[in-house]
């Protein structure tokens, strides 16, 4: 075999291998983080002990609020890095302590009847701000690592490896919570997540970054300097203007999950415990959610997604207002799964095909930026709206008028695999 067909075999089993771990480093991710549920648990959890409407409202969306939060200010620094892995590991491994540390507080400590519910709050907050650290700097290495063509296929993989362990989760949540309600059970739930979040960061180990891949660092700037040029930048890309409005008038699943399952269980009178079976029929609609995601994705990209999600977030508004069953409610569930990992495989692979790659990092940490401010105003509307009203049919009419709007903004962005995707203000 000649030298340069070895050097492309070399290269092939690379990809193939990085395409491998960072699907089980992320389905084990985030399917540790099923047993805290933020559609279905977290809000539930809060609610016992005591949690304010608003406070409720934002559990779903506190994780991805603080991942995004760092990454603007930290984008410049990765623009420096020769290489993202060491940065990815370093950091990866603090944002999934705080897990651990909230598990062990739960099982061991003393009296903490005033401290449990900021306890539980600050969990996904900690890890989410020391995540987005991570963040941008992992998001690039992925985007080099995997190939443009076989993006939504690896997001899809990762997503239906998440709803797998998802299924299994839900039957040990009900399990806990039926023998071990309250305090004890939240400490075993933590201890559970941090054990595959952990195992999750052992999956990065063996990825392998090629020099080659990467495009040239670019060169220390003042920061004030950085900054200044941000919003010419983000306006230079005009198409992501709409993608900013899209995403938020596109939180219609978010509203809805904070009080569904509050919902739920005060309609049918079930017990806590079965907040664990929605979690196994989200799980399941994840699992063909992300099937259907990862083909459609391979063939058209990501705007038929997100628009098809939105469609989706349409059907489950109706259901979930009408309903008054339990079956109905776990069908409610697996849609809402459907739906919103449709919406979140669109998402992540047009939201990368949109930004160019020699500024991708900055203009990923913007977006996210942005995000930050979607995710928290519409769960804040979406609380007001049902603290005011007290009806959670108010909240469904507005997560409908919301996806519809997005409907509309999406339809103004051309699919950026034609050949006249991104256009230049």
């Amino acid at each position: 075999m000649s030298e340069p067909a070895a050097h492309a075999q070399r290269n092939a089993y690379h990809v193939r291998r990085n395409f491998v771990c960072h699907v089980l480093e992320g389905g084990l991710y985030m399917g540790g983080t099923a047993f805290l549920a933020p559609e279905s648990v977290l809000p539930k959890m809060v609610q016992t002990l005591g949690g304010k409407p608003w406070v409720i409202a934002v559990m779903p969306v506190l994780l991805p609020a603080a991942f995004a939060c760092a990454g603007l200010f930290i984008a410049p620094v990765v623009e420096r890095l020769p290489q993202f892995k060491p940065w990815v590991l370093g950091f990866g491994l603090l944002q999934r302590l705080p897990y651990l540390v909230t598990g062990l507080i739960l099982m061991f400590a003393g009296n903490l009847d005033g401290w449990l519910l900021p306890l539980v709050v600050l969990t996904p907050v900690l890890s989410g701000l020391i995540g987005g650290v991570t963040v941008v700097a992992w998001m690039e290495m992925v985007t080099r690592m995997v190939p443009e063509r076989v993006r939504a296929a690896g997001w899809s993989a990762r997503y239906i490896m998440q709803a797998v362990i998802a299924i299994g989760a839900g039957t040990v949540i009900h399990k806990v919570l039926t023998h071990m309600p309250g305090r004890e059970g939240y400490a075993w739930l933590h201890l559970a997540a941090f054990t595959l979040l952990f195992i999750s960061w052992l999956a990065q180990l063996p990825m392998r970054e090629h020099s080659g891949h990467h495009l040239k660092p670019r060169a220390r700037v003042p920061y004030q300097e950085y900054l200044a040029e941000l919003p010419i930048l983000f306006l230079t890309e005009r198409h992501l203007i709409k993608l900013v409005l899209a995403r938020f008038f596109g939180t219609g699943f978010l509203m809805l999950v904070s009080f569904l399952t509050i919902h739920a269980l005060q309609v049918t009178g079930r017990p806590e415990a079965d907040e664990g079976r929605f979690v196994t029929w989200q799980a399941v609609g994840t699992v063909l959610g992300s099937l259907l995601a990862g083909y459609v994705g391979y063939r058209s990209g990501g705007k038929m997604l997100m628009q098809s999600a939105r469609v989706v977030c349409l059907g489950l508004c109706v259901l979930v207002s009408f309903n008054e069953t339990f079956a109905g409610f776990s069908v409610a569930y697996f849609v809402l799964g459907f739906g919103l990992f449709l919406d979140r495989v669109g998402d992540l692979t047009l939201a990368a095909e949109l930004c160019p790659p020699e500024r991708r990092s900055t203009l990923q940490a913007i977006l996210g930026f942005f995000n930050v401010f979607s995710l928290l105003l519409a769960t804040f509307l979406s609380g007001q709206v049902y603290r005011i009203t007290g009806s959670f049919n108010a909240v469904a009419w507005l997560a409908g008028g919301s996806a519809v709007i997005s409907i509309l903004l999406l339809m103004r962005i051309p699919e950026p695999r034609q050949p006249r995707g991104r256009g230049v203000a």
